[in-house]
């Protein structure tokens, strides 16, 4: 089985992706399970936030010709503050919701994505401040997985980019508490490896010492061709860690697979 359940679709500002594309694609890449989360932000970017119901009807139209494929329908929260997450919540409150995952994109008004967010700053201190800020979201918001905890390394300018659990330990171990007693899950982003060897088996180590039982997966894809990209790798790496299931969301609920 592999788990894709971090996708985008045109529904999302920075994707033209269209839904039956991408699930073409994840049929294509062998994807057994998917769940398509747009973008819902108000965390001062501007971005239009993406109109779920219409995104919703559209898949529920398309299920149909995917049979070996389950499909979910979720969204990712653009984490800022509290009044950010409650305007996304308020913005999809009327809508079917299975999954929503909490991410960090801006840290001080810059967006982690962008050249800016890295000048003057040391690779330590850049990363750094992006933990803190994961943080800090996750205890004024609500939502299924906290996602992409390495979203920063994905255009980092650094000649080592990989985020390691010894550049802020106990930041992490703060977010995994925070995660476990809350009965929340932890992604495993493929995205930020881009085409290096892969990161985060030190990170992934210390959650399950803390407790953490189970993760998500995603390719984090905005166009067809990322779709299912590196699954296998983070299924490895999971297991590698020693932790027992891969999660999957039905109404906000998680649903167990032993890998």
């Amino acid at each position: 089985m592999l788990f894709d359940y971090h996708v985008h679709t045109r529904y999302s500002a920075d994707s033209g992706a269209p839904v039956i594309e991408q699930l073409r694609a994840a049929k294509k890449a062998g994807v057994t399970h998917i769940c398509f989360t747009d973008h819902v932000d108000f965390d001062g970017v501007g971005l239009r936030p993406a109109d779920i119901a219409a995104r919703n009807a559209e898949i529920e139209a398309l299920k149909g010709q995917f049979p070996d494929i389950d499909i979910s329908f979720g969204m990712e929260f653009g984490m800022k503050d509290k009044a950010a997450y409650e305007d996304a919540y308020g913005h999809v409150k009327d809508c079917h919701m299975d999954f929503v995952i909490g991410s960090v994109h801006i840290v001080n008004g810059v967006d982690a994505y962008y050249p800016e967010y890295f000048e003057g700053r040391s690779r330590e201190e850049a990363y750094l401040a992006y933990i803190e800020k994961d943080l800090e979201c996750i205890r004024v918001s609500d939502f299924s997985v906290m996602g992409h905890y390495d979203f920063c390394a994905k255009h980092s300018p650094y000649a080592e980019r990989s985020m390691s659990y010894s550049l802020a330990p106990q930041i992490f171990d703060e977010i995994f508490r925070e995660l476990i007693s809350r009965g929340k899950a932890f992604e495993v982003n493929t995205s930020a490896w881009r085409n290096d060897a892969p990161w985060g088996l030190d990170i992934l180590r210390r959650y399950r010492e803390l407790g953490g039982e189970y993760v998500t997966t995603g390719s984090d894809a905005h166009k067809p061709e990322r779709v299912g990209n590196r699954l296998s790798e983070a299924l490895d790496m999971i297991r590698a860690a020693g932790i027992p299931y891969v999660a999957t969301f039905k109404n906000m609920e998680p649903v167990m697979h032993r890998i």
